[in-house]
């Protein structure tokens, strides 16, 4: 499972803090992207996921919950770009946190 920052390549449209699962796709979408997103600024998102449910803040502000039936207990933590396109990204001050 993995959360989404950016436009999707198959929907060809904005789909940041919305979940992708493979072989579903988005199951849901975020809401108030276009309302909270800085383009070509700093943004600020916060994922939380703890066991398979994730919550996603942009800006503050909560944008989508999820439930998983895929999700795993243990895995790694990646940052993926998919380089058949011409884009970047660049990040900064990311944490990451051990929840009880």
């Amino acid at each position: 499972d993995q959360i989404q920052i950016g436009i999707s390549g198959s929907l060809k449209r904005d789909m940041t803090c919305s979940p992708y699962i493979p072989g579903k796709g988005y199951p849901v979408e975020a809401k108030n992207i276009k309302k909270l997103l800085k383009a070509k600024d700093w943004n600020t998102m916060r994922i939380q996921a703890i066991g398979n449910a994730y919550k996603v803040w942009l800006q503050g502000e909560e944008v989508m919950t999820y439930k998983s039936g895929s999700a795993k207990e243990e895995g790694p933590i990646g940052i993926q770009l998919h380089g058949s396109r011409i884009m970047g990204i660049d990040y900064r001050n990311m944490k990451v946190a051990e929840l009880p």
